[in-house]
């Protein structure tokens, strides 16, 4: 099943059906800078969702997808499912489907692609700056607004006066550590609860010629030792808001938070839980539902 609908609503949906017991799903989000390669994209102003699921379940998911749809007030005319039989026997069936149809693309100044993209396939302009994920993530691609805006802000504040080390929290993927470094930090630590995450974060600093600058570990805010110029924290609003003593203690005076994945709805008391910890906002991120926040600590 495929399902185009507007930007920045893919990972309420995947969410949505992760709590219904529908399985996992990937997205992929299309830029208006474009594909690195290939002609534009027909669904330009949307994003698309994929989800592989048996016969027998599809009437159940078109029928609660539609209702979302109706419940979000997005129109009949700005969305649609498109349905594809086959056989899928394994898991690694459904890796072959992921590598089929994901596409590098843009983002912050990065031209992000998976492992299996030979580089020297890729259109890249002079001003890219490749950085490569595994094939299959668990973790995503990078393609998720949230992920989108911590890059964005990453870039931003490296240009603004580039860390000397920095502290990814949740790392994931390490997507946000990986990109850290390629970008001259030094010294990049992130560390995430989830026993696949440290290996995977790894093996991706590694591809990307960045393993000596990178250090990875299972674990959460309190395994982090000592105070940090920059913090990444792209996690959700109730971790934020239940961690944001451990995360603002963890900034060094005069350093900087980011702490993104906030949906609107949550924004203002993630805000004003940060402001309780004596941390200034300095900005405001926004992308279609989901907001981000820099904070700074005096």
């Amino acid at each position: 099943m495929r399902i185009h609908l507007p930007r920045c609503w893919d990972e309420v949906l995947l969410s949505l059906l992760a709590e219904a017991g529908l399985g996992m799903g990937v997205s992929e989000t299309r830029f208006e800078s474009g594909a690195l390669e290939g002609d534009a994209p027909q669904w330009e102003r949307q994003c698309e969702v994929r989800i592989l699921l048996p016969s027998a379940k599809v009437d159940e998911v078109a029928g609660l997808v539609a209702g979302w749809m109706q419940d979000w007030g997005v129109g009949e005319d700005a969305w649609g499912m498109k349905l594809r039989p086959q056989e899928v026997g394994s898991e690694e069936d459904a890796d072959a489907q992921w590598r089929t149809h994901w596409r590098p693309f843009r983002c912050a100044g990065f031209a992000i692609f998976a492992d299996f993209h030979p580089l020297e396939s890729l259109c890249l302009r002079p001003s890219d700056l490749p950085l490569m994920i595994l094939a299959g993530s668990a973790f995503g691609s990078g393609g998720h607004a949230s992920t989108r805006m911590a890059l964005r802000a990453l870039v931003s504040l490296c240009q603004e006066e580039r860390p000397s080390k920095l502290l990814d929290v949740g790392t994931g993927s390490g997507i946000l550590a990986v990109a850290a470094a390629l970008l001259g930090v030094q010294e990049v630590v992130g560390m995430d609860p989830d026993p696949a995450s440290p290996p995977q974060a790894r093996a991706t600093a590694e591809k990307n010629g960045v393993g000596a600058q990178c250090q990875f570990w299972r674990g959460g805010y309190t395994s982090a030792a000592g105070q940090w110029p920059l913090v990444m924290a792209n996690l959700v609003a109730d971790l934020l808001e239940e961690g944001a003593a451990d995360l603002a203690a963890l900034v060094a005076p005069g350093g900087t938070l980011f702490a993104g994945g906030i949906m609107e709805h949550a924004w203002d008391s993630v805000a004003a839980t940060f402001s309780q910890q004596g941390m200034r906002l300095c900005h405001q991120l926004a992308r279609g539902r989901w907001r981000a926040g820099v904070w700074a600590k005096p």
